[in-house]
């Protein structure tokens, strides 16, 4: 323990005092909360870790109260620290990550394992350690389906399915040999009964079961899986639903949650020298990408409004990515950002020129993370042919697409196998037979301006709290119109 010994020593010159006692205060509630407070290496704490900003600054203050309790006790808890992974988390995510236990002295620690979760595999950390193909075409397929379905609203084609994923990591990290008693969370109370209530509130727009109160963590998540049925099967059909879309909740244990929310701070500002200097925590130019520190998706939620307004909306790219600049900088004020990084990003779309300049790289990542063109996002913001084409008339007409309507509606209404089509329409949408065929027979999603739909997914999208309603200028129809703008 001689390097955890040194890294403490380290550490604590980046802790403010104030830091220094709250973890000091919450390393006694832990130790009181443990199942087996004579043995403490029998414990198993499990902690996820996205890789962004906030969750880096977590993982040095759980590690730095594992120190504390082994400086005090000559023994501490196992700490299982766990990442979920998915397409848009680029290489620098994990360089980050692993700078982050480099400097935590953690590798080759005995007391701590990391773990990273693709899909349903799971593996311990190795800074090069690829991501599997397959999970690259299941987010892919999420995004295509989720966002032919919402017409390319933003949370809900990056955000949906990538939430139900990170639930069942959960899952899976607390199951892994021999599962977890403990699982520590910054979240406030009252987000940990909303978090509930949702979970609830979802079962009853999908008509899902509720598993029992009794249940705890693990009844939580089973009702998820629930919920993660039912939605998959509405976006891709009963027989599509994988192993993958589903929800782990036959825990091994069910563990305790233990909150460090009221122990500290998480604004990035009050410990920038511990994030920039001792963990050598570094801003990615995709992976910061406004309120997201982990995640280039928001970089592609900016692009598509701005196809959308370009395209469907007949005005110009500019416009719709100010709109969505304005938007997301507020998202950042809202979450505390520091002053620095909220000019950083407005820099990064400052005029036409740093516009353009974001677009190729959107462009580029769209291509790197999803394999998906400009004229697939384009053809999403469109979603042609959802509820027997209502948009596709506009979709062929205002994209100048020489192909015929009605041999389209045959196709995709199973009148015809005509391959040839089927190729085109593959080339222009991404999608596969199968999948514009599930759209074709699927109600597109009503607008959060489209009174209260029953449909469950529309319920979703209306419940989403990351939203507004704007006023835009609308070039076909030369007028001003509503619209709801999302994101991150």
């Amino acid at each position: 323990m001689n390097n955890l010994s040194t890294m403490m020593r380290e550490i604590e010159a980046f802790l403010s005092p104030a830091i220094i006692d709250s973890a000091n205060r919450c390393s006694t509630r832990l130790l009181a909360a443990l199942p087996d407070t004579q043995q403490l290496d029998n414990n198993r704490v499990l902690l996820a870790y996205g890789g962004g900003k906030d969750s880096s600054y977590m993982v040095a203050y759980v590690r730095y109260i594992q120190g504390l309790i082994w400086q005090q006790q000559g023994n501490t808890f196992r700490l299982r620290i766990s990442t979920n992974r998915h397409a848009a988390m680029s290489d620098s995510v994990m360089e980050n990550i692993d700078r982050v236990y480099q400097s935590l002295a953690i590798p080759g620690d005995e007391f701590t394992e990391c773990l990273v979760v693709d899909g349903l595999q799971i593996r311990p950390f190795e800074r090069h350690l690829p991501m599997p193909d397959s999970v690259r075409q299941q987010n892919r397929n999420d995004v295509l389906m989720n966002g032919h379905r919402f017409r390319a609203d933003a949370r809900s084609t990056f955000c949906n399915a990538c939430n139900l994923s990170m639930v069942n990591s959960f899952g899976l990290a607390a199951d892994y040999n021999g599962g977890v008693d403990v699982i520590i969370t910054g979240d406030s109370p009252q987000e940990q009964t909303s978090y509930v209530a949702w979970a609830r509130h979802l079962s009853r727009l999908f008509d899902a079961p509720v598993a029992d109160k009794s249940r705890g963590f693990s009844g939580f998540l089973q009702t998820l899986d629930g919920v993660a049925d039912r939605y998959f099967s509405d976006i891709y059909g009963a027989d599509q639903v994988t192993p993958a879309h589903r929800i782990t909740h036959q825990l091994a244990r069910d563990p305790l949650f233990f909150n460090i929310y009221e122990d500290t701070a998480y604004e990035a500002g009050a410990h920038w020298a511990l994030l920039n200097d001792f963990m050598r925590f570094r801003f990615d130019d995709l992976m910061f990408s406004f309120s997201e520190s982990d995640c280039g998706n928001p970089t592609l939620m900016a692009h598509i409004r701005g196809l959308r307004a370009e395209t469907l909306l007949q005005r110009n790219y500019a416009e719709g990515i100010r709109e969505y600049v304005r938007f997301a900088l507020g998202l950042m004020v809202q979450k505390d950002f520091p002053p620095q990084l909220i000019d950083e990003m407005a820099a990064r779309y400052q005029d036409d020129a740093a516009i353009e300049r974001q677009r190729q790289r959107a462009a580029q990542f769209a291509e790197q993370a999803f394999d998906l063109d400009e004229t697939q996002l384009i053809c999403m913001i469109y979603s042609p042919f959802i509820e027997e084409g209502k948009q596709l008339n506009s979709w062929l007409t205002q994209q100048n697409i020489a192909l015929d309507e009605t041999a389209i509606r045959d196709f995709l209404s199973q009148r015809s196998d005509d391959m040839t089509l089927a190729h085109s329409l593959s080339q222009l949408s991404g999608m596969t037979m199968a999948q514009m065929r599930h759209c074709w027979q699927s109600k597109q999603v009503s607008s959060l301006l489209d009174g209260k739909s029953a449909d469950p997914l529309s319920r979703v999208l209306r419940f989403d709290p990351h939203k507004a309603v704007i006023q835009v200028n609308n070039g076909v129809l030369q007028d001003t119109v509503t619209e709801v703008i999302s994101g991150r």
